[in-house]
């Protein structure tokens, strides 16, 4: 699994800058649902949370969050993104990210 550099910075300058944007317009692809880990996190608990198995080494020990992007259950990409910028959880497409600024984290609304 690779960080997603674009999307990690698009993200900074969101936190940064504030606003507001849909995470499909940053991130792009064909997908309905995006699990974001909480950090650090495995596998086998990435797994438990998406249903499916996931592209992932057994550990994810970096700061910054892993991304599951799915399509009907299926996963479409995997991917993280630095640093530790989203609050985790699971978000039904269309997910919108508001930032109030730095130092805030960014808000997912679906």
């Amino acid at each position: 699994m690779t960080e997603d550099e674009q999307l990690s910075a698009s993200l900074r300058e969101l936190r940064q800058n504030g606003g507001e944007v849909l995470l499909s317009d940053l991130a792009g692809g064909d997908w309905d649902t995006v699990y974001v880990s909480p950090e650090p996190v495995s596998r086998n608990f990435v797994e438990k949370q998406v249903g499916v198995p996931v592209p992932m080494e057994d550990e994810f020990t970096q700061r910054g969050h892993v991304l599951v992007f799915l399509k009907d259950g299926a996963v479409q990409r995997a991917t993280f993104t630095t640093p530790n910028l989203l609050r985790d959880g699971t978000y039904a497409a269309p997910v919108r990210l508001r930032a109030r600024g730095y130092p805030a984290l960014i808000d997912i609304e679906s």
